[in-house]
């Protein structure tokens, strides 16, 4: 039986204005979306691993009716049972639909960490794109 459920993780909410952005690099994601903040404004960077798939698809609030499953709108919906994963359930993966203000963003994956919350006021990006210029690359050994 499928069902549709808050993630375990206590990511900040996401504001009802602003599209995210992605970064893909063929085995992990970078999300960085505007956190819905009273004290002002803040960007959120999530890292998702061992992507095994990831869908942006344009849809507005009024069409998650439309969603093959219940999501709830500006929310992290995680889904339990659903066929996506089934064959990959040796990696124990895990499907996650995110619903924002125009897009939705369906990834399957192994694994979610918060990265970084910065109290900017610039799009989620501008954000991104400063994050990954920044941010120290983890040394392999590999030269």
């Amino acid at each position: 039986m499928v069902q549709v459920s808050n993630p375990r993780e206590a990511f900040p909410e996401i504001a009802t204005s602003a599209n995210p952005a992605v970064f893909f690099d063929g085995e992990d994601a970078l999300l960085c979306y505007e956190a819905a903040d009273r004290t002002g404004s803040s960007n959120v960077v999530l890292k998702f691993s061992g992507v095994i798939d990831i869908r942006i698809t344009p849809m507005n609030v009024e069409g998650l009716a439309a969603c093959r499953y219940p999501v709830k709108p500006w929310a992290f919906n995680e889904i339990v049972g659903g066929e996506e994963t089934a064959r990959w359930s040796a990696l124990k993966p895990r499907l996650w639909l995110i619903s924002f203000h125009d897009l939705m963003i369906e990834v399957i994956f192994v694994s979610v960490s918060f990265l970084s919350r910065e109290q900017v006021r610039e799009p989620p990006h501008k954000t991104l794109i400063s994050f990954l210029r920044h941010d120290p690359v983890e040394d392999t050994g590999s030269h």
